[in-house]
């Protein structure tokens, strides 16, 4: 009986996992154009901060993919229980933040 009440908390934790990868994704195109944004604002070349955003995007693919290992075996341990979605609250937040980051600058 133990086992059919953590396959919601399973399928919960495994939707939210794809769910907070996919925005990761969609940041880093985010955070790409911004960087180039700001950096095309304070009167640099257009074509030297395009290898710029090159740079920011290969920094934030390998962080992409620490973030989305690392927090796949963190909830695949420990799904269901507080520090799983502690984890989730914390991911969430700083997904948000850049989200608003994004649209303000």
């Amino acid at each position: 009986m133990r086992q059919l009440r953590r396959i919601p908390a399973g399928l919960l934790t495994l939707l939210l996992w794809i769910a907070t990868c996919a925005v990761g994704l969609l940041e880093i195109y985010l955070l790409q154009e911004m960087a180039l944004r700001i950096y095309v604002r304070f009167g640099s070349d257009y074509y030297s901060g395009v290898n710029i955003r090159n740079v920011v995007v290969l920094i934030l693919a390998l962080l992409y993919i620490a973030f989305a290992v690392g927090t796949g075996e963190y909830h695949y341990g420990r799904f269901g229980q507080r520090n799983s979605w502690r984890l989730f609250g914390w991911t969430i937040a700083v997904q948000l933040a850049i989200l608003v980051l994004c649209y303000v600058v």
